[in-house]
């Protein structure tokens, strides 16, 4: 199992307006044989709903890394 924790979360503004959010997180595996750490790009409207729910961020960063994973190729 892989556990993932958000570590910060960075509010981006263009000219006064968000223009995004990254969420900064960090995986384990439970045998600390994987780590993954980096950031997860979302639109406020993503961001917004789930803003004040840890489990849901979590939950979204998960989707989103996983969706990044298989949609790569290996080279």
């Amino acid at each position: 199992m892989i556990t993932i924790e958000v570590t910060s979360v960075n509010i981006a503004y263009n000219k006064g307006t968000v223009s995004g959010v990254n969420v900064n997180f960090f995986a384990t595996h439970e045998h600390q044989t994987i780590n993954l750490n980096g950031y997860i790009p979302l639109t406020f409207e993503e961001y917004a709903p789930i803003s004040s729910d840890i489990e849901s961020l979590k939950d979204k960063v998960k989707d989103k890394v996983i969706d990044a994973i298989v949609g790569t190729e290996a080279e």
